[in-house]
């Protein structure tokens, strides 16, 4: 009982470190790594989306990324609704990939898969 609130912290933090692959098991997000994401852009013409902010975007980015940030994601759909039969690679942070994946797959796109 001393280390409760200690014992309570860790399993927090261990839940934490864990939500993103546990959330790929559920099926809720599908990720992609490297290997596979090229081979999806080589093989299917995938469309690449950088959900980032400004700053992050002109950090660094893969080439031929369409940068669209996270909260212009639906004004924007226009831009990319023709793409909606090649599959989408997603580079996001944090929630962002899981609700974009919801919001493309509501418009219609199929395969959906967020950059690990």
């Amino acid at each position: 009982m001393q280390h409760l609130g200690l014992v309570v912290l860790v399993i927090a933090s261990g839940l934490m470190l864990a939500w993103p692959e546990i959330q790929s098991l559920l099926g809720r997000q599908a990720a992609v790594g490297t290997l596979q994401a090229t081979q999806l852009i080589n093989q299917k013409h995938a469309i690449i989306l950088d959900l980032r902010r400004e700053q992050d975007y002109t950090l660094g980015h893969l080439p031929n990324a369409r940068h669209i940030p996270m909260d212009e994601l639906t004004t924007r759909f226009e831009e990319i609704s023709r793409f909606k039969s090649r599959p989408a690679i997603l580079v996001a942070t944090g929630q962002n990939g899981t609700r974009a994946v919801k919001i493309l797959k509501t418009q219609g796109f199929e395969d959906v898969f967020v950059l690990q």
